[in-house]
């Protein structure tokens, strides 16, 4: 899903290690995948895949820009909303990348771990 520029920026970061949290396919189809190692404090990266229906999916990112200070544009024919703080207890930079397109919803949070074209690598692997 991740090509091989990106992949290459995690190869140190291992992919879904059981102690931290439930990832890989869920339940109810969507897509949990979390980069992080087990002793850092803060550093890491979690995404979830689900199917969102255009409402919800629109509302959930129109509230994202009017009571959190998102930016949203509209690249790959979907919408792409984020945002990007500093860490309340370490000098890094937090943040969270969100795309929707034909129903389906990329969400990603982030601690000072954010690879060069992660969210645009994971779109061109779902849509082409």
């Amino acid at each position: 899903m991740l090509s091989a520029d990106v992949l290459s920026q995690l190869a140190s970061v291992p992919l879904n290690d059981p102690s931290v949290g439930a990832s890989g396919p869920q339940p109810d189809g969507s897509l949990i995948c979390i980069w992080r190692d087990p002793g850092a404090d803060t550093t890491g990266l979690e995404t979830r895949i689900t199917r969102v229906d255009r409402g919800p999916a629109l509302d959930m990112l129109n509230d994202l820009v009017a009571t959190q200070g998102f930016s949203c544009y509209t690249p790959d024919d979907g919408t792409r909303c984020e945002k990007t703080w500093i860490n309340d207890t370490y000098p890094v930079n937090d943040g969270r990348t969100l795309f929707w397109r034909d129903d389906v919803l990329i969400d990603t949070q982030y601690s000072n771990l954010a690879p060069t074209g992660y969210t645009a690598s994971i779109i061109a692997s779902i849509f082409g």
